[in-house]
């Protein structure tokens, strides 16, 4: 029940202008169970910050976050199919201990307790998500290009499932196989986007949140592409 969020643009945004919509998308969703937020910065470096507030909650979000600016950022809104799961440990996006990659998840693997016992030495949590991103780091450890590794762990785990991959000096890579949650690109004035649909199947979003949008296009389901 999550919804996600990417913003682009060549040049700097400030954070507060992805945090508003962030919070509108987290008020009429189905979110607000934590959130995570990832940008790239000198060298396209990736920093984050997550929380278990709601991030219209999030004090944090509010004041001290007001400095940044970057050209892309990387926002996830939770709505934990488990409630028991709600922990700062769930949180997303998750972020490699090199900082060079950051993944984020919205949907459910189906599969995902047949392969947790494999990873659950690397895994912190309790969440079908990271199972996800401990297989697609898995793939590429073996070899695999990263739009290969991702495709690999969905025909692995299966199921409903947007994800977002936000890498270090590369394009993002973002995965549509959210039946229930279809993806849009679109722009904001010079700023490409792509969100979730509040789960909603019609055009709420771009009535409600983003109503100055244009270029509006659904990512084809069950498609791998890079965003660039």
């Amino acid at each position: 029940m999550c919804e996600l969020l990417i913003l682009k643009s060549e040049e700097t945004i400030p954070i507060q202008f992805a945090l508003s919509y962030a919070k509108l998308l987290d008020e009429f969703g189905l979110a607000g169970f934590s959130w995570g937020i990832a940008w790239k910065q000198e060298k396209d470096d990736i920093h984050y910050y997550k929380s278990v507030d709601g991030i219209r909650h999030d004090k944090v979000a509010i004041t001290g976050l007001n400095n940044i600016e970057s050209k892309e950022y990387f926002v996830h809104l939770r709505r934990p199919s488990l409630m028991n799961s709600i922990a700062v440990y769930n949180a997303q996006p998750y972020v490699t201990d090199n900082k060079s990659i950051a993944f984020g998840h919205n949907g459910n693997f189906q599969h995902h307790n047949q392969y947790r016992p494999f990873f659950s030495e690397k895994l912190v949590g309790t969440s079908d998500s990271e199972v996800g991103f401990q297989y697609f780091l898995h793939e590429q450890m073996k070899g695999r290009e990263p739009l290969e590794a991702i495709q690999a762990m969905y025909e692995a785990l299966s199921g409903k499932a947007n994800m977002v991959v936000m890498r270090k000096q590369a394009p993002t890579i973002i995965f549509s196989g959210n039946v229930d949650n279809h993806l849009y690109s679109f722009q904001l004035g010079k700023i490409k986007c792509v969100s979730s649909s509040l789960h909603s199947h019609d055009d709420f979003v771009f009535r409600t949140i983003f109503p100055t949008a244009t270029a509006i296009q659904p990512l084809p389901l069950f498609s791998t592409q890079l965003f660039e």
